[in-house]
């Protein structure tokens, strides 16, 4: 037979965790890698051995370092484009 109250098997920490979790996986759908770091940290810091937190914490600052680079690149080349405009005129 099935527990109907599964959640009555799960300490509020847990709890918790999952909640802030669920969080950081919502703005990871969504490519907002910034807030989803901010859950993670928060999870961690409620579960500081785990693995899955520390995991998705390290994908969000992989995906965070590449943005930074793709952000550099198109800086530079739209200054590039400004600059050949100008010597143009």
């Amino acid at each position: 037979m099935e527990n109907p109250d599964l959640k009555s098997n799960v300490s509020k920490e847990e709890l918790v965790f999952n909640d802030l979790m669920l969080h950081g996986d919502d703005f990871m759908k969504i490519h907002i890698y910034r807030s989803a770091k901010e859950w993670y940290t928060r999870a961690l810091e409620s579960n500081f051995n785990n693995e899955l937190a520390k995991s998705k914490l390290a994908e969000c600052n992989a995906m965070l370092k590449s943005e930074s680079k793709a952000i550099v690149l198109i800086v530079s080349i739209l200054a590039l484009i400004a600059v050949v405009i100008i010597i143009a005129v």
